[in-house]
């Protein structure tokens, strides 16, 4: 929980950090297209890409996503802005790679050096194979979603020939004058961006000051005090939802003292996910990136259809340690 002074810092931070992502991403998304060098790397993800019908000029940024999620959202903002693709491919590409991103992304810098240590070997593993599970949910879901919506929108054909007509006109082109191309429309996207971000800053900085979510986590925390679960386990999934390194380092602890059970400790820090979620994640990073990074609609769309699919996967998985464990 961020006093009112660390949260500005937080979003002041976090716009330093995302503006020269976003130029950087834009530029060599840019440069990606005019070389022609996305056909060349379309290849590592194609059967990806052919499952969710989408088209091969994604590759470079869903190579890039799970390495880097900044640079490679920004890439594909750019491909948005450039009209290369449209909201279909944004969601469906956003969620196609949610598991490589926490399997190559979250799970070595977060839950390796965290969970493990703290949960012990079978719990740790128990719990991160739960959240692989809300991110294979989400990239069976854009699937399915590209599948059912590929008449809609620009065709991978389009967009190739477009890809493919960029490509000849850099072959007539010096280099010196494709970059000055990619700089330019790089400049354009991060102006945008710059403008989102600052908008979104003042909104959450604004909301924090009152106290929007000091006032959405203590409601949620109350409200699972209702729910009939043993005293550990709700105290797990409240101290979860304030900050999840607090509700892991809990678990391990009171585990380690036989206090609750695997199963009592697992249903608390899914619990606990949820509705840390619920009252931070979603409002507090994952909203306020994608607001600026993408337009506002696009931004609330993806946001919503998370929250859709994770929290119902969260539950029934909560409830199935429960009834099963």
């Amino acid at each position: 929980m961020y006093s009112e002074s660390e949260l500005l810092l937080q979003l002041v931070l976090f716009a330093v950090r995302l503006i020269p992502l976003v130029f950087v991403g834009a530029v060599f998304a840019n440069l990606c297209v005019e070389l022609g060098v996305a056909d060349r790397i379309a290849r590592f993800i194609n059967p990806l890409l052919r499952a969710a019908a989408l088209p091969k000029g994604l590759s470079i940024p869903l190579i890039m996503v799970p390495l880097e999620p900044r640079v490679g959202h920004a890439m594909i903002s750019s491909m948005l802005e450039r009209g290369e693709i449209g909201e279909r491919e944004v969601i469906a590409s956003s969620f196609l790679v949610t598991p490589l991103v926490i399997a190559i992304f979250l799970v070595p810098r977060y839950y390796l050096p965290v969970a493990f240590p703290a949960l012990g070997v079978t719990v740790a593993t128990i719990y991160i194979l739960c959240t692989l599970l809300c991110s294979l949910a989400k990239m069976g879901i854009a699937i399915v979603y590209g599948q059912l919506t590929a008449h809609g929108g620009k065709t991978p054909t389009a967009i190739e020939k477009l890809h493919s007509s960029s490509a000849e006109a850099s072959k007539r082109s010096s280099r010196r004058d494709v970059f000055i191309v990619a700089l330019k429309e790089a400049a354009v996207l991060t102006k945008k961006v710059a403008v989102r971000t600052l908008a979104v800053v003042l909104f959450l900085a604004v909301a924090g000051y009152v106290g929007l979510f000091l006032w959405l986590e203590n409601g949620l925390s109350s409200a699972i005090g209702f729910i009939g679960l043993p005293a550990h386990t709700i105290t797990i999934a409240a101290t979860y939802a304030v900050s999840p390194l607090a509700g892991i380092a809990l678990a391990g602890a009171v585990l380690s003292q036989t206090e609750v059970s695997c199963r009592g400790a697992l249903a608390g820090l899914l619990l606990g996910s949820a509705l840390f979620r619920l009252s931070s994640e979603y409002p507090r990073h994952s909203f306020p990136f994608y607001a600026s990074v993408y337009p506002v609609k696009v931004a609330f769309k993806l946001v919503a259809l998370s929250i859709a699919i994770d929290l119902p996967v969260l539950l029934a998985l909560t409830a199935a340690v429960l009834i099963f464990m």
